[in-house]
C-alpha cells in the first residue's frame, strides 16, 4: 500500500523552554499523532548532532555525533536527551561524520558511521565505519574498535551526502544526495567483499519538493536550501523510511516494493517548526521518530503515531476571473491584460473601439494590467487559497479563467512556495479570448492530463466562446485512482441547449472511466439557479450521474456568484462526485465538510456579496468564492 501527499502540521515553538513544554495528541485532519518535547541534548559536548539512530540492544536509548572536525566518538542519550555514555572509535577520522545508523546482521547490533559529507564535492573517496553497539550495561566509557570500513566512490564523481539508512533485511546500505536535484538515490553491499566499492546509481527521488528557479536563486542569498534532505532512516521492521529536509519537514513512506519504487511514490508530508533539522531516527517499535538538529542543547523531538488512521484529501474549485499575464498572445483576444504604455497606438485603441459592451470596451481601452497590478491579483488569489488547510491550500484545485500555465506556476512558486504544489496542469484550449481551465495539486498525476474539447452541432458558431472539460487522474493516498474535471461550461447567455450538450458530454467522459476509478467534477458550470429550476436541468442530466456536494450539507450557503441584476443567489460553481462502481468503495465525501470559502476580507463586498476584482481600486479577489469539499478513507494501520 502507498503512503501519501498529505499534511499533518506539527509545531513546536522550539526556543530554549522545549523541554518543559508537555506532550500534545494532534489528531489533525483526523489523523491520530502526538508531537512530544522529549527533552533537549543536555551533553553540551554535542554541538551539531548531526545524525541519530535508535539502539538496537536498548529500546531506551538513542545514539548521535557531532558533524565535521569533531573527534571520532558517540554519545548515547536516553529519550529524554540525557547522556549516558561517551565511546570512541579507534581508527576513525571524523572528516564530515552526517548520519548514523543502527541495524543487527547475524544476530549481533552493529551502528554504521556515516563520514559522507562532501559540501565542495572534492572529496576523492568517503568512508563508512561500522562498529559493534557496545552494553553500556557495564561501561559508560567506551572504546570500541572497528568491525570492519567501507571506502567507496560515486560512479558520478563526488556527491555530498547527509541521509544514509541501513536496510539489514537485503544487506545494503542506501545513500540520498544533498545538492542534486532531484535527490539521488545509491546503494552499497552492507558487508562488501573487498576490492574497490562504486556505490550503485538506484535513480532520481523525484517525490520530494522540487525548487524551482527562483527558490534557488533566492537559496544562494538567503544561505535558506528547504527542500535538500539532511538524514535517513529505516523502521526496524522494515516497514517504512524516513526523509528529513531543511524545509523543515519529515516525509515518511511506507515500504511498497524496493526503496526506489517506495520513495517515488507520494509521502506523508509532517512540516515541524524547527529550524534546520539534521537528524531523525525511527523508536525502536517503529511506530515513532526522533528529531533534533545542530546546535548546542538542542531540542528532541518525538512523533508518535496512532494505529487507525483517516486519510483526507480536500478539493477546491475556484474561477479566479481573468488570471493574465500581461504579454499580448498571437491568436488570443486577450488584448485588456496588457500595460497601458502598450495600449497607446491606433491600432489597438481601433480594436478596442470596436467592442460593442461598454464596460468591456472601457477596460480595453484604459486597464493598467501592469506587473503591480499583476502582483496583487496573485496575492489576493493566495491569500483565498490559504483558507483551507491551516494555510497550505487544498491538495487539489479545479481553476477556470487561466490564461496559461506559466501564470499560474507563478502563483505556486512565488506566492503558494510553502504549499508544495506540483506543476500546473493546463492544456491551452480553443477559446478566443484564452482563458482555461487547469489544476493545481499536491497529488501526482498517474497519466498525463487530457483536454476534450466540447462541441455544439446546432450551434458551431459559438464553439470559440467555450472551454474543453481537462481531465486528470491523480493517485489517491492508498493507490486508488481519483479522475477529476476541471470545467467551465458556456456562460448563461448561450443558450440552454450548449450547457445541455456539455453535461451529457460530461457524463459521456464519466462512463467510459475505469470501474474502479473515484471521479470529481468541479469548476464553474454555469447554471442559474433560475435556469435549474426553469428547464430541470439539473434533474435530467446531474443527478442520474453524480452527487451534487453542496447539496449534502453547506451550511448556510446562499451561493457562490451573485446577481445584482435580480437579486438572485446561484451555485454556479459546483463540486459533483461519484464514487468507484464497486463493492469495495471507501473513499467517501466527509461529512460537514463542503464549505464556501470565504472568510478573506478582500472576497466580501458590504452587502455580504462576493467582491469583483478591480486592479485600480486595488480590491476584491473575484466574482465567484470558491466551494471546498474533504473526501475521506479510514485505514488499520
Amino acid at each position: 500500500m502507498r503512503k501519501f501527499s498529505i499534511m499533518l502540521l506539527l509545531i513546536c515553538g522550539c526556543s530554549g523552554a522545549e523541554s518543559e513544554l508537555p506532550a500534545t495528541e494532534m489528531p489533525i485532519r483526523g489523523m491520530p499523532a502526538s508531537l512530544s518535547i522529549a527533552g533537549e541534548l543536555q551533553d553540551g559536548r554535542i554541538k551539531e548532532a548531526s545524525g541519530l539512530a535508535a539502539s538496537r540492544r536498548s529500546a531506551n536509548i538513542l545514539w548521535t555525533h557531532n558533524d565535521s572536525g569533531s573527534k571520532a566518538q558517540l554519545y548515547a542519550l536516553d529519550l529524554t536527551g540525557k547522556s549516558l555514555a561517551r565511546v570512541r572509535i579507534k581508527h576513525a577520522k571524523n572528516v564530515d561524520w552526517e548520519d548514523i545508523a543502527s541495524f543487527v546482521l547475524d544476530e549481533t547490533a552493529y551502528l554504521l558511521l556515516a563520514d559522507v559529507g562532501d559540501n565542495d564535492s572534492k572529496r576523492k573517496q568517503v568512508t563508512l565505519y561500522v562498529v559493534a553497539e557496545p552494553d553500556l550495561a557495564s561501561h559508560t566509557n567506551i572504546e570500541l574498535p572497528l568491525a570492519w570500513q567501507i571506502d567507496f566512490t560515486y560512479p558520478r564523481g563526488p556527491r555530498d551526502v547527509e541521509a544514509v539508512a541501513v536496510d539489514s533485511e537485503n544487506e545494503q546500505v542506501l545513500l540520498l544526495t544533498k545538492r542534486t536535484v532531484p535527490a539521488e538515490l545509491y546503494s552499497l553491499p552492507l558487508r562488501p567483499t573487498g576490492g574497490k566499492i562504486e556505490a550503485t546509481f538506484l535513480g532520481h527521488v523525484a517525490s520530494l519538493p522540487q525548487p524551482t528557479r527562483q527558490d534557488i536563486s533566492l537559496a544562494i542569498m538567503k544561505n535558506e536550501w528547504h527542500w535538500q534532505p539532511t538524514g535517513m532512516d529505516i523502521a526496524a521492521d522494515g516497514s517504512a523510511i524516513a526523509i528529513l529536509s531543511y524545509k523543515p519537514a519529515i516525509y515518511l513512506y511506507q515500504r511498497d516494493g524496493d526503496w526506489l519504487s517506495t520513495l517515488q511514490s507520494p509521502p506523508l508530508h509532517f512540516p515541524l517548526d524547527l529550524r534546520k533539522p539534521e537528524s531523525i531516527a525511527f523508536g525502536a517499535d517503529s511506530k515513532s521518530l526522533f528529531v533534533t538538529n545542530e546546535k548546542k542543547h538542542a531540542p528532541l523531538l518525538r512523533v508518535s503515531f496512532g494505529t487507525d488512521v483517516t486519510y483526507d484529501v480536500t478539493i477546491m474549485t475556484f474561477n479566479v476571473q481573468n488570471l493574465f499575464d500581461n504579454v499580448d498572445d498571437a491568436g488570443k483576444d486577450d488584448k485588456a491584460y496588457l500595460p497601458i504604455e502598450a495600449k497607446q497606438n491606433d491600432a489597438h485603441i481601433q480594436k478596442c473601439n470596436g467592442i460593442e459592451v461598454t464596460s468591456w470596451r472601457s477596460e480595453c481601452l484604459n486597464l493598467d494590467w501592469s506587473d503591480a497590478a499583476i502582483d496583487f491579483k496573485l496575492q489576493v488569489l493566495a491569500d483565498t487559497i490559504r483558507q483551507v488547510n491551516d494555510g497550505r491550500g487544498p491538495d487539489i484545485i479545479a481553476l477556470q479563467e487561466v490564461e496559461n500555465a506559466a501564470i499560474l506556476d507563478r502563483l505556486s512558486t512565488e506566492y503558494l512556495v510553502d504549499s508544495n504544489y506540483l506543476p500546473a496542469i493546463l492544456i491551452e484550449g480553443q477559446d478566443l479570448r484564452g482563458i482555461d481551465v487547469a489544476f493545481l495539486s499536491r497529488l501526482p498525476l498517474a497519466a498525463p492530463a487530457m483536454l476534450h474539447a466540447l462541441h455544439f452541432d446546432e450551434y458551431p458558431e459559438r464553439e470559440k466562446d467555450t472551454r474543453g472539460v481537462l481531465e486528470a487522474t491523480f493517485i489517491l493516498p492508498d493507490g486508488s485512482m481519483l479522475t477529476g474535471f476541471s470545467v467551465h461550461f458556456p456562460a448563461p447567455f448561450h443558450p440552454t441547449e450548449m450547457r445541455v450538450a456539455a453535461y451529457r458530454h460530461l457524463a459521456e467522459l464519466r462512463a467510459q472511466l475505469p470501474n474502479e476509478n473515484y471521479v470529481f467534477a468541479a469548476g464553474d458550470f454555469n447554471t442559474t439557479s433560475a435556469e435549474a429550476e426553469r428547464t430541470g436541468i439539473l434533474e435530467m442530466y446531474v443527478r442520474p450521474h453524480w452527487t451534487i456536494a453542496h447539496e449534502l450539507g453547506c451550511g448556510d450557503c446562499r451561493g457562490t456568484h451573485y446577481y445584482a441584476g435580480n437579486n438572485t443567489w446561484s451555485f454556479l460553481d459546483m463540486m459533483l462526485w461519484s464514487p468507484a462502481r464497486g463493492a469495495k468503495a471507501t473513499w467517501r465525501i466527509r461529512a460537514n465538510s463542503v464549505h464556501v470559502a470565504n472568510e478573506t476580507a478582500a472576497q466580501v463586498a458590504r452587502a455580504g456579496t462576493p467582491l469583483r476584482h478591480n486592479s485600480v481600486a486595488k480590491q476584491g479577489v473575484s466574482d465567484h468564492w470558491p466551494l471546498v469539499l474533504s473526501i475521506e478513507i479510514t485505514k488499520n494501520q
